[in-house]
């Protein structure tokens, strides 16, 4: 069987923490539901799609069910106390069937544009971003996995390429 030849991948994009404070900062200081909207793309990694579906019965005290994401499956994707503090703020007077982003794709798309400054960011960023912060501060990756909706484990692990450096300098602590 003659060899066939597979092209590298290109690496995801991503942006660090500091550059997603920046945005978010610039967000805060225009817009709450912008700056809401940014935050919550950010502290999940959940897709543009899942972000535009989601509805305010699926917002629970500690995670948000995506229902039916991509490959109709749901998934449960993990919130802390203070973005589930915000996001009940923010649909306190909506319905629970209602939707807690009335936009489309392409306004988010528009919103996030809109905050990026000096990067070429798109909400599919923020998920990478917030895919590699995760392993970054020690995340794992089979629960990544499962935040991110992933069924092959070998897709979660490309965000390994990303941190590769980081895998060098823990190498180099190890003690001998």
């Amino acid at each position: 069987m003659p060899y066939k030849y597979q092209k590298r991948k290109q690496l995801m994009k991503y942006i660090e923490k500091t550059k997603v404070d920046a945005m978010l900062e610039r967000a805060r200081a225009i817009n709450k539901r912008d700056y809401l909207l940014i935050l919550t793309l950010w502290k999940t990694g959940m897709r543009n799609s899942d972000v535009i579906h989601f509805t305010k019965r699926d917002i629970k005290i500690d995670h948000i069910t995506v229902r039916q994401g991509k490959g109709n499956k749901d998934r449960i994707v993990p919130i802390d106390t203070s973005l589930y503090d915000l996001l009940q703020f923010h649909t306190a007077s909506i319905g629970l069937d209602d939707k807690v982003f009335p936009l489309s794709d392409m306004s988010i798309r528009n919103i996030v544009h809109k905050y990026q400054g000096d990067e070429n960011v798109h909400p599919h960023t923020l998920r990478h971003s917030f895919a590699v912060f995760y392993l970054k501060s020690g995340g794992n990756i089979r629960c990544l996995q499962k935040i991110l909706g992933h069924t092959d484990l070998n897709v979660t692990a490309e965000y390994l390429d990303l941190i590769a450096d980081d895998i060098k300098e823990d190498y180099k602590k190890l003690k001998w």
